[in-house]
């Protein structure tokens, strides 16, 4: 927390945007935190790292940049249904905007730009839910890396999970809401669909997850999308003696993949709601029942054994044309050097690869 703590006032100490008033941006995030028309149960989503009882609301430097028009204002806003911006439920919502050069210190030196509202600290087993709209005139900027939310360590080790407004790891898409789990706990980091890019433009989608947080392997990371169970993984949750991060905005990364500058994105968030039980999430107002959403299965279950299989390689053989077989493996690489070993060991002496990459389903 200390290193974070150092680099968030380095990077305003450095950045050349200059500096919009701290004050407001802390007042803003005291009325979200506490205004129950946008998010609930963050008033017990304490920081157990400091004095256990400060509830660690932060936003990234970028919303302290001062841009044109006004100090920074356009990144981070409570807006309202009677102003013509989209509300999910009751009279409010927030309304995150990034634009080129909204970036601190950091971010400048490694290529990226964000606005991310963050929230200190998950532990154990909890519910958080959220709503999150985009415009129809949202940019798809891929195959620059667009997150629009994280689990996070609060240290230097990568997000667990990551949602993302990515595309295919064929490189053939962009645009929707995507899943991607970190290979720090297991996972593969390639992304994987939760909605099109057609169902995410103009409407609400409402985020559900159910995760238990460890570094033991009985860990679960369940996402519910529009009450559907859409991704269920299994296995350790995060790293030891990391704590884990909400956050949500918009964080561009690997801006160098295009020409530049980036267009503005703009991205809605309403219905933040925390808490250790799906029950006490409240979310009948919204059209759910916990029993019906707790008693679904998943098509498919995620572990970290999963996630080692995902490449196939095809290997042939010059000396026998009927020869064929199939192998997978944790990496292409992998894939093929164990394909051409088994193609070796039946006797064929020129053995070659005719495919290898992500598996189909992929």
């Amino acid at each position: 927390m200390k290193k974070i703590l150092i680099i968030f006032v380095l990077g305003l100490l450095f950045c050349s945007n200059g500096f919009a008033d701290v004050k407001d941006v802390k007042n803003v995030l005291k009325k979200i935190k506490y205004n129950e028309d946008i998010s609930t149960g963050f008033k017990k989503f304490r920081d157990s790292g400091e004095d256990g009882k400060t509830n660690n609301w932060r936003v990234t430097p970028s919303a302290m940049l001062k841009s044109k028009p006004g100090p920074g204002k356009h990144v981070l806003q409570i807006v309202k249904k009677s102003d013509g911006h989209p509300v999910r439920l009751g009279k409010e919502s927030i309304r995150i905007e990034v634009r080129n050069g909204d970036a601190w210190g950091w971010d400048v030196k490694n290529d990226r730009e964000r606005v991310e509202l963050i929230i200190c600290c998950a532990s154990k087993t909890t519910w958080n839910a959220w709503s999150i709209y985009y415009p129809n005139d949202f940019n798809v900027i891929f195959p620059v890396k667009a997150a629009m939310g994280q689990f996070h360590n609060d240290g230097d080790n990568p997000p667990q999970f990551m949602f993302q407004n990515q595309g295919s790891p064929r490189g053939k898409e962009g645009g929707g809401y995507w899943i991607e789990t970190d290979e720090s706990i297991g996972g593969d980091n390639i992304p994987i669909k939760l909605l099109d890019k057609n169902e995410v433009l103009g409407t609400w989608n409402d985020i559900l997850v159910n995760a238990k947080w460890t570094h033991n392997e009985d860990g679960f990371f369940k996402v519910w999308i529009n009450g559907k169970l859409s991704y269920y993984y299994k296995g350790m949750t995060q790293i030891k003696g990391d704590r884990i991060e909400h956050h949500l905005g918009i964080y561009r990364s690997y801006l160098s993949r295009r020409p530049g500058p980036e267009p503005t994105q703009i991205v809605y968030y309403d219905e933040m709601r925390y808490a250790k039980s799906c029950k006490k999430l409240k979310l009948e107002n919204l059209g759910y029942s916990c029993e019906k959403l707790e008693n679904q299965t998943a098509k498919k279950i995620d572990t970290p054994e999963e996630f080692s299989n995902n490449f196939i390689a095809v290997i042939k053989s010059k000396d026998d044309t009927s020869y064929m077989v199939k192998v997978i493996g944790a990496s292409k690489k992998l894939a093929e050097k164990k394909g051409l070993k088994k193609c070796k060991e039946t006797g064929n002496t020129v053995c070659y690869v005719h495919y290898s990459g992500l598996k189909p389903e992929y």
